[in-house]
């Protein structure tokens, strides 16, 4: 079961009213009525408790006609926090909070969907800040700033954790820190506007951004929102480092077709994903599909005609879906996966499913099919080998395995009857919704079919250092054997090895990455060499 604990017991010393500030109006509204909306809206939540002080309930209309639990206010927010998780204890048989503040009106309910899920891997998720200003402490230490963040609410927990932990004599603000060590943390760094109301001035302030975001008197308009929003910490760590001028005239692109396609796919919200690097990502709902994804790539990564190719031709039985595209703006619109985890090797009875429909079901291609955008794998891998004097490091390293590559591509797969594939099927790109496993972000590709595999066993085996690459190699190569013959696996592997590596000096400032797959070159030789005498 999933509670939220709406946090209303402050009485708002510095906030200068007559009444606690989460009973003030924003637009006729409490500010508290706002945080309520947001929670009520959340698909994920099964029951809402508020602590407060309960001469106030006639201050909010939500609250009076509301379903809602009410346990009572401490003197400290450890107590209020205590005395909320107490009546959960005693009336429910809870699996994970999501703990709110009721003077935070610019909550959303997919985020709160989204903690609820993210807890079903996760201890704690936190919402947290990147500090921006200068730093020290009241002694003038010299801080780093790197080393701290700011931590806010909605915070998430799975409840036993919590409830066990919990010491309501903890000295320190951050709830999470009674948790054992060790414990699993997620830091949200999404939630930019999350305004907590301190000061009585802030009314003005909120009121005005609400506006903007579409939930007074625009209520059924989400057209207007802050752009900041769609700059997300995965455009930071790659195209805002890389490409900067160029991607922030396309977020500029990206925020002006908004509009327009929030009317024609009927979208009612949305919530940017901080990870994609290549492009923009929202999980959206739509009155009209459900829940969907926006996914927005620009024009000089060179990628989005060749995937919403891919899109189209790949197999239905284990692509997630196509609903719709939009050409000018470059954004395609997805089903959601959902609840949306990475895959994993461990979930093996899935992996084989989706890989014998990968195999089984995979399109082959023929002279008389027109690919306009889907390159041929070979011809990439010549353009990497002819490309070695751009490589801003490991030329030296990189250069005689592209070589060798390209010859153990000409000896083996010449004439290898070619498909149409996914061409980059990692645990990154296969989403699980409980049930089973979805592909997403095709790269799109004519090759081999063994190709289908290599990316998954790469990723895996990188992801586990501690287990042994040589030794987890193995397993995962005896595992992708039930699919394809092992032989011509590791050639491709070897083959793709070495185009990843000349990936991997452009996307990375630092060649460890780069160092680590061609280690994984040399074993997989090593294997190959063993095993073919």
């Amino acid at each position: 079961m999933n509670i939220v604990i709406v946090m209303s017991g402050g009485v708002g010393a510095r906030f200068g009213a007559v009444i606690p500030k989460q009973y003030n109006l924003i637009a006729g509204r409490p500010v508290i009525d706002y945080v309520l909306d947001a929670v009520d809206a959340s698909r994920l939540t099964n029951r809402v408790v508020i602590v407060m002080d309960p001469q106030w309930v006639n201050y909010s209309g939500k609250i009076k006609s509301g379903d809602y639990d009410i346990a009572p206010n401490g003197n400290t927010r450890y107590e209020s926090m205590y005395n909320g998780m107490k009546l959960i204890k005693e009336r429910y048989a809870c699996d994970k909070i999501v703990i709110v503040d009721a003077v935070a009106p610019f909550l959303f309910p997919e985020l709160i969907d989204d903690y609820f899920e993210k807890l079903d891997t996760y201890d704690v998720v936190i919402t947290s800040q990147k500090i921006t200003g200068g730093f020290t402490d009241i002694n003038d230490s010299l801080l780093d700033r790197e080393q701290f963040i700011i931590t806010q609410s909605p915070e998430g927990f799975r409840f036993e954790m919590l409830w066990n932990n919990f010491d309501l004599s903890f000295p320190y603000q951050e709830t999470a820190g009674m948790l054992p060590a060790g414990s699993k943390r997620y830091y949200n760094y999404d939630f930019k506007n999350n305004l907590k109301l301190t000061y009585d001035f802030e009314l003005s302030y909120a009121e005005f951004m609400l506006r903007n975001l579409g939930k007074t008197n625009n209520q059924n308009n989400i057209a207007f929102f802050d752009k900041s929003v769609l700059i997300t910490e995965g455009l930071k760590s790659y195209l805002l480092r890389n490409e900067r001028e160029k991607t922030l005239q396309w977020i500029d692109a990206v925020y002006a077709s908004m509009p327009a396609l929030i009317a024609k796919w009927e979208i009612t919200s949305f919530l940017p994903n901080q990870i994609s690097r290549y492009g923009l990502v929202l999980q959206a709902k739509s009155r009209k599909f459900g829940d969907v994804i926006l996914k927005f790539i620009p024009e000089f990564v060179n990628r989005y005609e060749r995937e919403f190719e891919a899109m189209c031709l790949l197999p239905k039985t284990y692509m997630c879906g196509l609903i719709d595209a939009d050409e000018g703006s470059r954004c395609m619109l997805l089903e959601k996966v959902t609840p949306a985890r990475f895959a994993c090797f461990e979930e093996n009875l899935k992996l084989t499913e989706l890989f014998s429909h990968v195999i089984g079901d995979a399109v082959p291609w023929n002279e008389g099919m027109k690919l306009e955008h889907i390159p041929y794998y070979y011809d990439e891998l010549k353009d990497k080998l002819a490309g070695v004097d751009r490589m801003p490091y490991c030329r030296e390293e990189v250069e005689p395995e592209l070589e060798y590559a390209v010859r153990l591509y000409e000896e083996t797969f010449a004439d290898a009857k070619r498909y149409i594939l996914h061409g980059d099927l990692h645990e990154q790109n296969i989403l699980d919704n409980g049930e089973r496993f979805y592909g997403i972000d095709p790269n799109g590709m004519l090759g081999p079919i063994e190709l289908e595999c290599v990316r998954f066993i790469r990723n895996d085996v990188r992801n586990h250092p501690n287990f042994g690459y040589t030794e987890r190699f193995e397993i995962l190569l005896r595992s992708f054997a039930r699919f394809v013959d092992i032989g011509r696996l590791v050639r491709i592997f070897i083959i793709d090895m070495a185009f990843c590596t000349y990936n991997s000096v452009f996307e990375n400032s630092k060649p460890d990455e780069t160092h680590v797959d061609l280690e994984l070159i040399r074993i997989a030789r090593e294997w190959m060499e063993r095993n073919s005498k």
